[in-house]
């Protein structure tokens, strides 16, 4: 009898022990990933180099996001902003995700977009760059707060001074 039990052990402690390393490498293989949406909030301050002025400017926003891996994700936001002259912008972002715990997260994106201004019943679009930094702060399993902060520079004014700085915050929902 005692030699059934330990040919038995012999045979379940390496099986049971390569299937708890193999448990683990599946573990540590898991990444969060997966889709979020967005709605946010932001003022925009736009700077001129050639003129020297400001313009301030509310817009809201939506935001839809696929995250791949625990550090990289893709993104895709457009905006509207209020008042005379609305503007309009489009981005796609490439985020990645320098530092986080359970409930927090800090991130970095940067990318191409589209900047589209109606100015007395004509539209003037440009093409645009833009880099930022912000947080993901969660409330729950699947809700966030996300304050950002992001610059924008028209790709046809690199080399001067013009750019937009936004403040944004928005709500978010993981799936």
């Amino acid at each position: 009898m005692n030699r059934r039990l330990a040919k038995l052990a012999r045979i379940l402690i390496p099986g049971a022990l390569a299937l708890l390393a193999l448990a683990t490498a599946a573990v540590a293989q898991t990444e969060p990933g997966g889709a979020s949406f967005d709605l946010f909030g932001s003022h925009s301050v736009v700077y001129s180099g050639a003129g020297g002025f400001t313009f301030h400017a509310e817009s809201l926003g939506v935001r839809g996001a696929y995250r791949f891996t625990s550090v990289w994700a893709g993104e895709a936001a457009l905006s509207r902003s209020n008042g005379d002259h609305p503007i309009w912008n489009g981005d796609i972002s490439a985020k990645a995700y320098l530092f986080q715990t359970d409930r927090f997260a800090l991130y970095a994106l940067a990318g191409p977009g589209v900047h589209r201004e109606d100015v007395d019943g004509l539209s003037v679009d440009s093409s645009t760059v833009h880099a930022g930094i912000g947080t993901e702060i969660g409330l729950g399993a699947r809700a966030y707060l996300r304050p950002e902060i992001l610059a924008r520079w028209p790709t046809s004014h690199l080399d001067d001074r013009n750019r937009s700085v936004d403040y944004t915050l928005g709500f978010g929902w993981r799936f």
